[in-house]
């Protein structure tokens, strides 16, 4: 009998041992979490992009360790996703953690309450439809005020449908989502290995019409594209004028000291590469778009200042009527702190032309660390910068120009045209809405046509210098009013942007086309010229039902901001979003592209949706 009560007294006592174990194992007691999962769409068709929130719950007097704990050694926060052959994981989005001093603790960073991890996630391109769950798990570490429990996880689990290509799905409205960062999806590495199928995929280049894929690790190929287009920046409408500028500067000292000659090209290429090294911090760190700066007004009236100023300087105001101090300011005389503003203001005067061309580099780096993307920014401000040394260490490519006399200073008046012709372009678009501010950029160019025409009759009897002028006025004066005319005349019948039209529209079920651009953008002109006032246009937006969307960037509160960031986190433009009316992601036409482009892509948005 002793020794039955011997084995009953000890089976009790395992049996109280294990009501503890058990709890651990299992996350539950009063050191466990609740753990929900919900997806941001009703189902996934093939290439849907889509956001689980895992929503944890904390007790109520604990706490857990945030996904970046406060010292070395405590456990932290940390969601992982069970691996699919159909979806791509990209990184969790995980909340601020909230610093805490706790008596016997110490300071933590910690969660409490209820917070919300957010997973980013893409469907295979060639995923079939089915059932497809998505699960994985939480791991963490809560404690109390004065001692912590053991580590432990818990899971989570969502089923959802992926569904055949152009199935309508219904997105959610759930509060749920608000906080998630879109941009993710272009910046953010995957959390999990891809599928065999999207390990070459990389971002789309498209240059002058020539269109590849940029592989995540082609570095160098990256660097040296970056370099290139760096280059062709300085053939950009806003910022040509200053070559020649700087050519005919940099020979004048050269005369005098070829060395100081090279070191104002040194000078003038830093200023340039400060300027390209603020952009890529505010572009690839933090998010900001290409060029909008110029959507900001004390910015751009800054920027029609300077030029006035400059125009003013080549028209041979300053050396008439103001003191020998403003010299330091005026693009003639060379200094060494004139240069390196010079420098900076070239670079910042290059961005709303120069978008279209760097938006596919700009994606490419959004989805590189931080330091990869700021390296490559850095190396189209370069590439920028090196005909300007060149023409610093090799002055003699001016020579050409006329030197001295008349001539020469009607050389350097017709470039103060083309300065003023800039400022005019921006100050004008800040006055008058719509295209039609385009005609005083007109103006100045038709009185540079007859400045060259009246000068060169007072410098010269020659029959040929005479006929040349009278020529190529002729034909600026002509180009320029077939361009303008074709420009403001009647077109595409758009209606303003705004989230309400928007989801008026799709809800309609017709096919929405949004044009993003702002009358900064100079390639946004020169697409609404070229393609947007084509009758052709107008004709296959009339028969297919289109609704057309002008998302107009003007201002830096403009509705259209949002979205174009959804779409293009660089925020480049010009860029057209095309919705066909059962389809969730757009097809999109980037940068400089043709009327074939934008008729092809109406044309597939309807055939889409007849299937």
């Amino acid at each position: 009998m002793n020794l039955a009560r011997w084995i009953i007294l000890v089976l009790a006592f395992l049996g109280l041992c294990a009501v503890p174990m058990t709890a651990a194992a299992t996350s539950t007691g009063p050191a466990a979490l609740t753990v929900s999962a919900e997806l941001n769409y009703s189902s996934l068709p093939p290439g849907q992009q889509a956001v689980l929130a895992v929503v944890v719950d904390i007790p109520k007097g604990l706490h857990a360790q945030s996904h970046t704990p406060s010292r070395e050694g405590l456990i932290r926060f940390e969601l992982t996703a069970t691996a699919s052959p159909s979806v791509r994981f990209l990184a969790p989005q995980y909340p601020k953690g909230q610093d805490v001093t706790y008596a016997a603790l110490g300071k933590l960073n910690v969660y409490t309450g209820q917070i919300i991890v957010y997973l980013p996630l893409e469907l295979d391109g060639k995923a079939q439809p089915g059932d497809v769950q998505l699960t994985g798990k939480v791991g963490y570490q809560l404690c109390d005020d004065s001692s912590c429990y053991a580590p432990a996880t818990a899971t989570y689990s969502v089923i959802t449908s992926i569904v055949a290509q152009g199935t309508a799905v219904t997105a959610s409205q759930s509060d749920l989502f608000k906080a998630f960062d879109p941009t993710s999806f272009a910046r953010e590495s995957t959390n999990t290995p891809p599928p065999a199928a999207q390990q070459s995929t990389g971002i789309l280049i498209q240059i002058f019409g020539w269109s590849f894929e940029l592989g995540q690790s082609n570095y160098l190929l990256a660097m040296l594209l970056a370099f290139i287009v760096g280059i062709l920046f300085n053939l950009m409408p806003c910022v040509l004028p200053v070559l020649p500028l700087k050519a005919m500067g940099f020979y004048e000292v050269s005369k005098h000291n070829r060395a100081r000659s090279f070191l104002l090209g040194t000078v003038f290429s830093l200023g340039l590469l400060a300027a390209f090294a603020v952009l890529a911090v505010l572009v690839v760190v933090y998010q900001a778009a290409w060029g909008q700066q110029f959507s900001k007004p004390w910015f751009v009236w800054t920027m029609v200042t300077i030029l006035s100023v400059f125009a003013l300087g080549m028209f041979g105001l300053f050396s008439v009527i103001l003191p020998v101090g403003v010299y330091r300011f005026t693009p003639t005389h060379e200094t060494y702190t004139g240069n390196f503003l010079f420098g900076a203001f070239t670079a910042l005067l290059s961005t709303p032309c120069t978008a279209p061309m760097f938006v596919g580099l700009l994606a490419w780096a959004g989805a590189q660390p931080r330091w990869v993307g700021v390296t490559e920014v850095m190396v189209v401000g370069l590439g920028m910068a090196s005909p300007y040394l060149v023409l610093s260490a090799l002055p003699e490519v001016a020579r050409r120009l006329p030197r001295t006399g008349p001539w020469s200073e009607l050389v350097k008046q017709l470039m103060g045209f083309l300065i003023l012709a800039v400022a005019v372009y921006f100050a004008a678009g800040r006055l008058i809405s719509g295209v039609n501010f385009f005609w005083g950029v007109y103006a100045v160019l038709l009185a540079a046509c007859i400045f060259l025409i009246v000068r060169t009759l007072m410098l010269t009897t020659r029959s040929r210098p005479r006929g040349i002028a009278i020529a190529v006025a002729t034909l600026l004066a002509a180009t320029g009013l077939w361009f303008t005319h074709n420009l403001t005349s009647e077109g595409v019948p758009w209606q303003p942007y705004s989230q309400a039209a928007f989801d008026a529209a799709r809800k309609d079920g017709r096919i929405v086309m949004v044009e993003f651009t702002a009358n900064w953008c100079a390639n946004c002109l020169e697409l609404e010229s070229r393609v947007f006032r084509n009758p052709r246009t107008s004709e296959h937006i009339r028969k297919l039902d289109v609704v057309p969307l002008r998302a107009d960037l003007k201002d830096e509160d403009a509705p259209g901001w949002p979205k174009l960031r959804e779409l293009n986190p660089s925020g480049g433009i010009p860029l057209t979003a095309i919705y066909s009316p059962n389809a969730t992601q757009p097809r999109l036409l980037s940068s400089i592209y043709t009327t074939d482009n934008l008729v092809d892509a109406l044309t597939q948005a309807a055939s889409a949706d007849r299937k």
